[in-house]
């Protein structure tokens, strides 16, 4: 069993959105990680996951209030306190290069942090996210604390403002540097340096298969669910363009939306324009056991994703994930890892982004006909068992942590 003393970097904790991160820590505790949880911001004020009683570790909301208390560490007459202002003047040189608007005040963070690694003898911090947090968690490291790792996802890596040479430079120098999906595996090498692309590693996101799965009773015949942030890229858009065609063609549905988001008032909006709002409700963000009740009674999933006008995209949905070990029948497009969530097509229905009468053609056919919901449902639960188990993944990902440990030691 692990006893290695973790660290996770993170901008906010909890986040409900972020359900794999807890997950994922809940994992690691399971396999006797000590765990401490830095979280850059206060938490918002939304509904908490029950999972969350589940977790022992401490979460620390760094103080915004401290002002010039974390930079006096480099002006004491202790000899560690020299070698921390050399370190800190080149390397504040070369940051500044990057001309990030932010830099100071992750400075100020990553001395924080030090001070708080040092004094709780963390080993290891990992930030999910190649954004601030994985700024923080390099700072850090060449201030003189421990190493670290990054989980890239999506808008880190696909955003048409991602500052490549940064995105490099954290890679390059972490311990090593985790992403989601094949696609963002590709993706990354065909623009960063090759050192670079040498810390990289492909692990998939896992789905706590106990929780998510199917219930054995009937389901219901025709409800249409979609879960996820209320933004552009998972095309909710669409999703209702092509309920209204359902509509028109006379075909039977409901449909529920989960999730909160930026473009929620747009949505709603589309919805009363297209005179939906009898057939499609707006539930709002929902914790994990309201969402897995409605995905085992649900009939299909449908998550059109697409890449957004930033270059935002999907890598790999975390409710496409649930879906499938729920044995619910899913309807996506051929966006990032979604092909790898739907193994290419074989475990749910791959449609074209953008398109709300293929969308709306898929959701009918499968509507109609129960025999290929079952075969899908299935053959999505096995891929889900085969290739998306949340305790593999943990396990890879605690192997890891604890080779870098070691290396570290040992150096």
């Amino acid at each position: 069993m692990s006893q290695i003393h973790v660290a996770y970097l993170l901008k906010k904790f909890p986040r409900l959105s972020e359900t794999f991160v807890l997950n994922e820590i809940l994992t690691q505790e399971r396999l006797g990680a000590r765990v401490h949880v830095f979280s850059r911001r206060p938490p918002d004020g939304e509904p908490r996951h029950p999972q969350l009683a589940e977790l022992r570790a401490p979460v620390e909301v760094l103080d915004p209030t401290l002002g010039m208390a974390p930079w006096l560490a480099m002006f004491g007459p202790r000899p560690e306190d020299r070698r921390l202002l050399d370190r800190f003047g080149g390397l504040a040189r070369e940051m500044s290069a990057f001309g990030h608007a932010r830099m100071p005040a992750l400075f100020g963070e990553a001395l924080q942090i030090l001070e708080r690694a040092s004094a709780l003898g963390i080993e290891h911090v990992h930030a999910h996210f190649a954004t601030d947090s994985a700024i923080v968690a390099m700072l850090v490291h060449e201030l003189g604390g421990p190493g670290y790792s990054v989980t890239a996802h999506a808008k880190d890596i696909y955003r048409t403002t991602v500052d490549a040479g940064l995105l490099a430079r954290i890679v390059e120098r972490s311990r090593f540097t985790v992403t989601v999906c094949d696609a963002n595996v590709r993706w990354l090498a065909g623009r960063l340096p090759a050192p670079a692309t040498a810390s990289v590693r492909r692990l998939y996101n896992g789905v706590d298969l106990e929780s998510f799965r199917p219930d054995g009773r009937p389901r219901e015949t025709d409800h249409v669910l979609s879960v996820g942030r209320l933004v552009e890229k998972k095309g909710f858009d669409v999703l209702i363009r092509a309920l209204a065609l359902l509509r028109d063609r006379s075909v039977p549905f409901r449909a529920t939306i989960v999730g909160d988001g930026e473009e929620r008032a747009k949505l709603e909006g589309l919805v009363r324009e297209l005179g939906l709002a009898e057939r499609l409700a707006f539930a709002g963000a929902l914790d994990q056991d309201a969402v897995r009740a409605l995905m085992v009674r649900a009939t299909v999933f449908c998550q059109p994703c697409r890449v957004g006008s930033d270059g935002n995209q999907d890598a790999l949905p975390t409710s496409l994930l649930e879906s499938i070990a729920s044995g619910l029948p899913c309807i996506s497009t051929s966006v990032g890892g979604v092909p790898e969530i739907l193994d290419q097509g074989r475990v749910g229905i791959l449609v074209p982004e953008n398109d709300p009468a293929a969308t709306a053609d898929a959701i009918q056919n499968l509507l109609g006909d129960p025999d290929r919901r079952s075969e899908l449902a299935l053959a999505g639960r096995r891929h889900a068992e085969r290739t998306f188990d949340a305790r593999k993944s943990a396990r890879t990902l605690n192997s890891w942590f604890e080779e870098t440990v070691r290396c570290r030691v040992s150096a």
